[in-house]
């Protein structure tokens, strides 16, 4: 199938940001691009010809970071989110067990809930939960995905004798866990089989496409009660062979330890493994908690929390060892470090591995990098880190960024210092902590207010993007993080034909009206999938 797109502002963001009238295909890929005038001079090459009229065409997004199977597994779940108060999230809960006829033989799931949005200004406790219900294991996960709640029953279930009391990241009393304690929990939820897994990663890859998201760096591994990350694999391979996986994926395969990890590695698995719709990528490491809910691993304590710098996930006498293992076996790197201490252990592991050859095209990176400061940001570019950044976490971080970190607040989220640097700045969502729209996502980068346009004030002014900045950090340089510059990520002759066409022209609205832009039509691999 040959299509030509005719009558459009095409955006190539190729290295000379080039705009062209017309784009051919031809089945899966690029074969022309141009002016309407020359287009009309091959329009009898092709099966099919429309007209754009006017709108723009972008290269595909590509989500540098999500958790995309644990989306369509949140779907699922109770949404957590809108509730404003633990009375609230009571009243809902029961409505909800009534609705969907949970019983004691079930497990009642959410996820969303934050307490800084909650009247009482607090975690949910297990006796909160209780007065939902006695019998029904409840399980409910803070939007961050590092922290949860649960109720008696569930303690029940999990076998409340047999946790340790002085595990500092369980508190039996409050029901409360988090961090690596997490697993416990999920390990007593009944698991999904593999083609209930394959139903949620294609009910978000229809998502995905609808908000014109081609391409996806997703951590998945884990996502499921059992944490068998093989029948995630299966899944994915299975959908492939099938012909059935709309979306381009690269996993970023998360593990907790080395004996973990080393099995994966003696199962023949590497990055850069498999084809131009399923591919392993990074090892991805998870070194702290979040911001939000306190854990992220600071240098010094939180300023609205004394005796408090989060949580690290690894010693790092063990992360090193870690790393240091995936470079004998030739592993990109991608290590979640949200605190200024956790980046500190990254940098480390790299500076003092033995194994890691720095003469190499490793493109390793850090993802989420928030509380940054100047000694970071020049050591990531030293080391040619990536910066995997979320931009749309300023909707909620910029009204807690400086209570929570004081001073270091002037240094953090810094996209711009970054990429003026020439450091790879990838944007991602971390979905489904937030949605994945990118039209939000690239609205903070370029204006970083939240998403009701406050405060007056941009936080860090001198750290936006511009347009076209921030549609780079979402299409080329997401896909030179998964080595694949050279084949997607901006229109040009000869590259895959995954494209957008957009409701209006980012680079003639307002900047503040970005984040009420949508997808028209998205193309993937030469072929029209969704049409609004």
């Amino acid at each position: 199938m040959k299509t030509l797109l005719i009558n459009g502002k095409i955006a190539s963001l190729n290295s000379k940001n080039a705009f062209y009238e017309a784009i051919g295909v031809n089945g899966n890929k690029i074969d022309f691009l141009g002016s309407n005038a020359d287009a009309k001079k091959i329009i009898s090459h092709y099966d099919e010809v429309i007209s754009l009229e006017g709108k723009l065409v972008l290269p595909g997004f590509n989500d540098s970071h999500m958790h995309l199977l644990n989306y369509g597994y949140t779907l699922k779940k109770m949404d957590l989110t809108k509730i404003y108060s633990i009375e609230n999230m009571i009243e809902e809960a029961k409505k909800f067990i009534k609705a969907h006829s949970i019983t004691n033989e079930k497990w009642l799931l959410g996820r969303g809930w934050n307490q800084d949005k909650l009247l009482e200004n607090r975690f949910p406790k297990r006796a909160d939960l209780d007065k939902i219900s006695k019998d029904i294991p409840i399980l409910f996960t803070r939007t961050c995905g590092h922290i949860s709640v649960c109720n008696t029953a569930a303690l029940n279930m999990v076998g409340i004798n047999g946790l340790d009391k002085n595990d500092p990241n369980i508190n039996i009393e409050e029901g409360i866990f988090q961090e690596d304690a997490l697993n416990i929990l999920y390990k007593a939820v009944p698991s999904p089989s593999v083609e209930d897994i394959k139903e949620m990663i294609l009910t978000t890859c229809d998502h995905l496409i609808k908000n014109g998201i081609t391409s996806v760096q997703t951590d998945d591994l884990y996502s499921m009660p059992d944490q068998d990350y093989k029948k995630v694999i299966a899944a994915y391979k299975e959908l492939n062979e099938e012909k059935k996986l709309p979306v381009r994926i690269y996993e970023q395969c998360l593990f907790f330890d080395k004996p973990s990890f080393e099995e994966f590695v003696k199962l023949g698995y590497k990055t850069g493994m498999g084809d131009e719709f399923f591919k392993i990528g990074p090892l991805k490491l998870l070194l702290d908690g979040s911001l939000g809910a306190r854990t992220a691993l600071l240098r010094e304590d939180y300023s609205d929390c004394p005796g408090n710098i989060g949580i690290a996930c690894f010693k790092q006498e063990e992360l090193n060892e870690l790393f240091d293992y995936s470079q004998k076996h030739g592993f990109q790197v991608a290590a979640h470090a949200i605190g200024d201490k956790a980046m500190d252990m990254f940098i480390t592991s790299i500076k003092e591995s033995s194994s890691y050859d720095k003469n190499k095209d490793n493109r390793h990176g850090i993802v989420h990098a928030q509380i940054t400061n100047s000694e970071i940001i020049h050591s990531m570019k030293d080391l040619s880190l990536i910066a995997y950044v979320q931009p749309i976490f300023l909707d909620y971080d910029l009204h807690i960024v400086r209570d929570r970190v004081g001073k270091r607040a002037n240094e953090s989220y810094a996209f711009k210092t970054m990429y003026d640097l020439g450091i790879k700045v990838c944007g991602g969502s971390d979905a489904p902590v937030t949605h994945f729209n990118p039209f939000e996502n690239i609205y903070s980068a370029v204006v970083r207010k939240d998403l009701n346009n406050m405060p007056s004030t941009p936080y860090l002014p001198e750290e936006r993007l511009s347009v076209t900045e921030a549609l780079k950090i979402f299409t080329i340089n997401g896909a030179y993080s998964s080595f694949e510059e050279n084949i997607k990520g901006s229109l040009e002759i000869g590259k895959l034909a995954d494209l957008v066409v957009l409701s209006e022209d980012l680079f003639a609205i307002p900047k503040e009206e970005i984040k009420n832009v949508y997808i028209e039509m998205t193309m993937i691999d030469g072929k029209i999938v969704y049409k609004k």
